[in-house]
């Protein structure tokens, strides 16, 4: 879903004529699952945290080779939380925020997000921003969250930079309309997406 909306985001903000646009739009491959499921899960309960993040991120969607299982999925999280927090705040602010594992709790995910956000995840950022944005789980902020946008964008994260190319073409969020500034944004968010390496 998130790789259409961004394609069709894509095309729409490239300049009038880039008729290279749609073609660009098409290589983009979506993030894959893991591989090396069994080497993940003896790793994870032999300690290794990343290897924890990553086998409750697969526990969490569930996959050819692993049951879904959010008890277990959480359990992870929380014991990875000490020694990685921005992944595993993240995803617990995802969990929190979606009801997964327990009641859906929109402030218990803005806590969450913005411990992620302390430990520098980029995905956290991303996510506090959406609240902020919309106020849900805390007031809505709109400059806290182009601020939060620009702090993920920093980093290379592609839907934080698409966040912020729609907002300048619309004149959203205090942002005036700048259409030269949303098409650097897009241009980026492509580029970033072709070449993301999502660290767990």
């Amino acid at each position: 879903m998130r790789r259409a909306i961004f394609i069709l985001a894509l095309c729409r903000c490239a300049p009038a004529g880039d008729r290279d646009a749609h073609e660009r739009a098409r290589h983009i491959e979506p993030v894959e699952d893991a591989e090396h499921v069994e080497h993940a899960a003896r790793a994870g309960e032999a300690g290794d945290v990343g290897a924890q993040v990553a086998l409750g991120r697969l526990l969490l969607r569930g996959s050819a080779e692993v049951a879904r299982d959010v008890g277990r999925a959480r359990a992870l999280f929380l014991s990875a939380e000490a020694a990685r927090p921005g992944s595993a705040a993240y995803e617990l602010g995802l969990m929190s925020q979606s009801g997964q594992g327990a009641p859906a709790d929109p402030s218990a995910a803005v806590r969450w997000f913005e411990q992620g956000v302390r430990a520098g995840s980029a995905d956290a950022m991303f996510m506090l921003a959406n609240a902020a944005r919309a106020g849900i789980g805390m007031p809505a902020d709109p400059a806290r969250a182009v601020s939060l946008y620009e702090q993920a964008a920093a980093l290379e994260h592609p839907e934080a930079m698409q966040a912020l190319a729609l907002a300048h073409l619309h004149g959203e969020l205090g942002l005036a309309v700048d259409e030269v500034e949303s098409r650097r944004y897009m241009a980026a968010a492509g580029h970033a997406l072709q070449h993301r390496h999502r660290h767990p």
